[in-house]
């Protein structure tokens, strides 16, 4: 097998997301080249692919002590270590790519995922702008761009993102959830659902456009359509504040509560007590009925794959 013919068959079919495909030519290949770095690193952006974060970490590490200057390697490390929540190794990584390419704006999307889950949330929107300065025209950086401004309720200019992603790449998966999203909390659930549609069928397994079309189930559903409301509006308020508002919630239930018991109305204070339960039950409940509609997503992809 000739490698480097080999290797560029592998690299064609990841970029057209063919991951199976890319993973049995290099299985074949590293058959033949067991210490071929760029194969293993090749091999473990597939198992990331694939979330199988052990299995990727593992050939990623294969790949580096074999070439330890091969930038894909630090780049499948830092996902990795972001995924696993191995923050310190992300930072390792991320840190590692710049010095390699300061100039490469998927490593500063890179860095503004770890800011965001670090709460380091000033430097999120700098980071963007930076991957943005870089590479103008890329749909994924635009992306990140709407997400980031719907997250914080400012959807005129998510919208704005969302569009320019899509001129620049109309089938761009990113672009079609971005703009997904904001569709959804304008309240046009059809033109939503018709975006997440788009982008599963160009990814039935892409995590953002399965968790997009959740959402929509979840803001349809009698149930959750409360809690999704509810959520939204809490991550555009932030952390601390949302933390603010819960305890300044829950001052005002001991308030009324104490203040009827004292005004000798059981009832009511019974009723606001009751009231108070039900809200921490129906938010605390909320996520993981979230999470099941997410997993019965994965599911019924799984399913029409098979067919």
């Amino acid at each position: 097998m000739d490698i480097g013919r080999a290797l560029e068959l592998a690299w064609h079919r990841i970029q057209n997301g063919q991951i199976d495909g890319a993973m049995d030519v290099l299985r074949q290949l590293l058959g033949n080249e067991p210490d071929l770095p760029e194969a293993h690193a090749y091999l473990a952006l597939c198992l990331l692919n694939k979330k199988r974060l052990h299995a990727a970490e593992q050939e990623a590490r294969m790949a580096l002590a074999l070439e330890p200057g091969l930038e894909l390697t630090h780049y499948v490390l830092a996902h990795v270590g972001i995924a696993q929540r191995q923050f310190k190794m992300a930072r390792e990584h991320i840190d590692q790519l710049l010095d390699m390419d300061p100039n490469h704006a998927p490593y500063y999307l890179l860095q503004a995922d770890l800011a965001e889950l670090t709460r380091n949330r000033k430097a999120v929107l700098p980071l963007l702008h930076k991957a943005l300065e870089l590479d103008p025209e890329s749909s994924r950086v635009l992306a990140e761009l709407s997400r980031y401004h719907a997250g914080k309720g400012e959807l005129d200019m998510a919208e704005r993102f969302a569009r320019e992603s899509l001129q620049h790449e109309p089938e761009n998966v990113d672009g079609l959830v971005a703009m997904g999203h904001v569709l959804l909390q304008r309240g046009q659930i059809e033109a939503a659902r018709d975006h997440a549609v788009w982008a599963i069928r160009h990814d039935p397994t892409n995590d953002m456009a399965l968790r997009l079309m959740a959402g929509i189930k979840a803001r349809q559903s009698p149930f959750l359509g409360l809690w999704w409301r509810y959520n939204v509006w809490m991550n555009k308020i932030g952390s601390t504040r949302s933390i603010l508002v819960l305890l300044l919630a829950y001052v005002l239930y001991r308030i009324l509560t104490m203040g009827f018991g004292d005004l000798g109305q059981q009832d009511a204070a019974r009723i606001v007590h009751f009231a108070w339960l039900g809200f921490v039950v129906y938010t605390f409940m909320g996520p993981t009925l979230f999470e099941k509609s997410l997993k019965k997503e994965l599911s019924d992809v799984t399913l029409s794959r098979d067919f």
